[in-house]
């Protein structure tokens, strides 16, 4: 079922509370990324708070979950299992076969639909909402009320036209010859109207299937267990309120909101912010010299800009390789580095200063960066390069950004580890420990290694998006676009969902600036060890304000009807894992069923 207030889980949690007096444990099934990790450390504060004992495991896919179900035949103990962004788009008493009647499964999961087997769970499986399924709920009745008028009406219509059908017949006997004319006119008037009623409700029904179909997101998982811990009191605990932030920004970085939701939420934070920290008085890091007197760890609200890492590379390469700046410019061509050099000419920032690290260039120019590039920037197209986001500056005087703190905690869970010798398994459950270790404030030089790693690996993108351009590697197949990377120089930073998401997210962009037909994109990447490939389905970006995605059925379908081995490597339908062997057939039946 499905659990609408947040008020009601303190009534949960007081069972859980009282369950770990009796020597009852709390599994936590934590997936791998950086909203989950925060939801995740807010939980196990909260758990701390009142010594409740638990174990947290990481899990990747379906298979994880299956090694769960095993374990718990040994784990009396457990009576409370928590999944954090995992288990409410899969049918729980199905996954977890081996439960017992006294085990709860407790959800709180971003992906969207939920399972409707979860929803009419009443005995062990409780999905803790955010508010949007409510929302779902009242846009689909409405639907729902909209078809039912229009069926009614479509009735009456067809009944009337009987009604003239019978009429029809009657003076057809009575004028047999005068009225033929007349009579086939509206005659074919009716048919036509019939046709174009049925075309429209099937047009509908078509729509209304797609919708049902598609993915999304709802709020992050942080955010959601931000709100439990303020309905349990909880709220002032260490870092709370930056884990939450961290969720929402994980959100945006990886588009699985649309700006406006991102927007929406951000005010509710900045305010939460601004009442923890209110000598801040919601100031920006671009022009406030008094932050320097700051004591304590603080979250500040500030615009940030919308290329990444700067403050941890040098601000030409930053430039250079985030995807909104060399969309814009088009990089990946030689009139592009031109653009990018004529605009810090504009500017008067000399090369020297701008290619050498971020924190050791002119303060004089880092001061004026913001003026000068709302200045200069629309002349190259390079127009709202700012969003709102957070701050955290810590003790040691040390200051690192909310979507920089992504990137890094991203970057350590992905990174590639391939000379190690140690399975897939070890390998990401190593990387997970880091990543959730990274971003606890006594872990600064953790964050740091993820901050290199994912500099390098956004280098590698930028790269790659120019080859695969250069090489025409992407292939236009009717609905959609795709490409796959073979080449085994270029492999080990693509294993990874996120990071080919990335990939797949930086060249549908590129081929938008390009002057393209806007088209959903399948990126995929061959994993020499398993023979098979990863491959990502991309529906839209915040560059065509798509979030939805349609991936997820159609994959399926396509490995229901041509037997291809598939299997999910994430939580996410659009992510899959496809064998070699089967690629071809895969990816011809999908262009079919997508057409």
């Amino acid at each position: 079922m499905v659990l609408t207030s947040d008020n009601k889980f303190s009534e949960i949690y007081d069972i859980i509370k009282n369950d770990s007096l009796h020597g009852e444990s709390v599994l936590i099934l934590v997936a791998r990324d950086c909203d989950s990790i925060s939801a995740c450390k807010i939980l196990t504060e909260i758990l701390k708070s009142d010594s409740i004992s638990y174990n947290i495991k990481p899990v990747s896919g379906l298979e994880d979950l299956e090694n769960v179900d095993i374990s718990l035949l040994e784990n009396e103990e457990i009576k409370s299992i928590i999944m954090i962004n995992c288990g409410g788009n899969l049918d729980i008493t199905t996954v977890f076969s081996n439960l017992t009647a006294e085990q709860v499964v407790y959800i709180f999961d971003s992906h969207r639909p939920y399972s409707i087997e979860n929803i009419n769970n009443t005995h062990n499986a409780l999905i803790i909402d955010d508010g949007t399924y409510n929302e779902q709920l009242k846009n689909q009745q409405e639907e729902d009320e909209d078809d039912d008028e229009y069926d009614d009406e479509e009735e009456e219509e067809e009944d009337g036209d009987d009604d003239d059908d019978d009429e029809y017949d009657e003076n057809d006997k009575e004028n047999n010859n005068d009225n033929n004319s007349e009579i086939d006119e509206n005659n074919l008037k009716s048919k036509n109207k019939k046709r174009n009623k049925r075309k429209y409700r099937n047009n509908k029904k078509n729509k209304k299937k797609e919708k049902v179909e598609k993915t999304y997101y709802g709020r992050s998982a942080a955010m959601s267990m931000y709100k439990i811990s303020t309905t349990l009191q909880k709220q002032n605990l260490d870092d709370l309120l930056w884990y939450s932030v961290l969720g929402l920004t994980d959100q945006l970085i990886h588009e699985k909101i649309s700006l406006e939701s991102y927007e929406e939420q951000y005010k509710e934070f900045k305010q939460l912010i601004l009442n923890e920290f209110p000598n801040d008085d919601g100031e920006t890091e671009f022009d406030t010299p008094q932050n320097k007197q700051i004591v304590g760890d603080r979250i500040i609200p500030t615009d940030d800009f919308r290329f990444m890492l700067y403050r941890h590379w040098n601000l030409y390469e930053s430039l250079y390789n985030s995807r909104f700046v060399a969309c814009k410019l088009r990089i990946w061509k030689s009139k592009g580095k031109f653009l990018l050099d004529s605009l810090f000419a504009m500017m008067g920032i000399p090369l020297d200063q701008v290619k050498q690290k971020y924190v050791s260039m002119n303060i004089h120019y880092k001061k004026s960066l913001k003026q000068l590039l709302a200045l200069n920037g629309p002349k190259f197209g390079l127009i709202n390069l700012y969003f709102n986001s957070f701050l955290k500056k810590y003790q040691c005087n040390a200051e690192i950004s909310a979507s920089d703190t992504v990137y890094a905690v991203t970057a350590l869970m992905e990174s590639d580890n391939l000379e190690i010798d140690q399975t897939d398994e070890e390998i990401w459950e190593q990387n997970f420990w880091e990543a959730y270790d990274s971003i606890s404030s006594k872990n600064i030089d953790l964050l740091k290694i993820g901050l290199k790693q994912s500099i390098e690996l956004q280098k590698e993108i930028t790269r790659q998006v120019a080859a695969m351009i250069e090489k025409r590697s992407v292939i236009l197949s009717g609905p959609f676009r795709y490409a796959f990377i073979t080449e085994s120089s270029e492999l080990k930073y693509f294993i990874h969902p996120l990071a080919l998401t990335k990939l797949g997210l930086f060249m549908m962009d590129a081929f938008i600036a390009m002057g393209k037909a806007r088209k959903p994109f399948l990126i995929g990447s061959l994993n020499e060890k398993k023979q098979a490939y990863l491959i990502v389905g991309i529906s839209g970006s915040h560059s065509s304000d798509i979030q939805s995605n349609q991936f997820g059925a159609h994959f399926r379908k396509s490995a229901e009807y041509t037997n291809a081995i598939l299997k999910y490597q994430s939580f996410d339908t659009s992510i899959i894992e496809v064998s070699k062997s089967d690629l071809h057939k895969f990816v011809e039946h999908l262009h079919s069923s997508l057409i």
